[in-house]
């Protein structure tokens, strides 16, 4: 019911875009939006469901502690910095992880992609435009989101019903396919074209991480390299 809820906002935006003019600039902020304010609600609904769920990101997206006396600062940027410099040293180590699993990853990757367009351009280094905005975009607006949702979750609720095991290293397999259709089905229902339906294969490698890690730390930072990545080789190869 949840996901049904979720892919009817998803569409509804989408194609609410292609009719309101200025509205599509827009697109991805809302989507990223409704994914990870339901994640975080329903994860809100047990004590201690952010953690369950591999969404707190080592208490940088749970709320400050109510009985905590010391100031918030303006806009409580007092809190903020106390949740960066405690979340820092799990951040780190996920990131080191998120990298190690794309040093494997991605020389295939670019293979894989290189024969699947067969591009006719030399390969010409490239960069999207305004690269660290774009970097920032992907890491806050797509993979945070989506990576909350689906692999935080959809992946725990699947693993409740079917083993019971919600956070667990292991991961059932029913599990672990049935997460990444459902992540590419709502991406084929907000642009019916086949080939968003190759997402299917990335968010098999994003459930694996996040079943390793326990959370979604790691899924999240490989999750924002694969699509920078998609982008410069998209670019270098001037693939339209």
């Amino acid at each position: 019911m949840v996901f049904a809820l979720v892919s009817a906002l998803t569409v509804g935006i989408t194609q609410l875009a292609r009719v309101l003019p200025g509205l599509g600039a827009y697109v991805q902020l809302l989507v990223g939006g409704v994914f990870l304010m339901a994640a975080v609600r329903l994860a809100r609904r047990e004590p201690g469901g952010m953690r369950r769920i591999g969404i707190d990101l080592a208490g940088l997206l749970t709320p400050p502690d109510a009985n905590d006396e010391r100031p918030a600062g303006p806009l409580g940027i007092y809190d903020l910095g106390r949740a960066l410099r405690a979340a820092a040293p799990s951040g780190a180590k996920e990131s080191l992880v998120a990298l190690g699993v794309a040093a494997v990853v991605f020389p295939p990757f670019v293979l894989g992609f290189h024969a699947w367009y067969a591009p006719s351009a030399a390969f010409e280094l490239r960069f999207p435009d305004e690269l660290g905005a774009f970097v920032l975009t992907q890491l806050i607006v797509v993979a945070l989101p989506e990576e909350a949702f689906f692999r935080g979750y959809v992946q725990t609720r699947l693993s409740d019903r079917f083993t019971g095991e919600g956070w667990r290293i292991r991961i059932d397999p029913r599990v672990w396919l049935l997460q990444a259709a459902l992540f590419a089905v709502i991406h084929l229902a907000s642009d019916l074209n086949p080939a968003k339906l190759a997402v299917f294969f990335p968010a098999l490698l994003f459930g694996l991480v996040r079943a390793w890690r326990g959370g979604i730390g790691a899924a999240m930072l490989l999750h924002a390299l694969s699509n920078v990545l998609a982008a410069v080789l998209e670019a270098s190869w001037q693939i339209r």
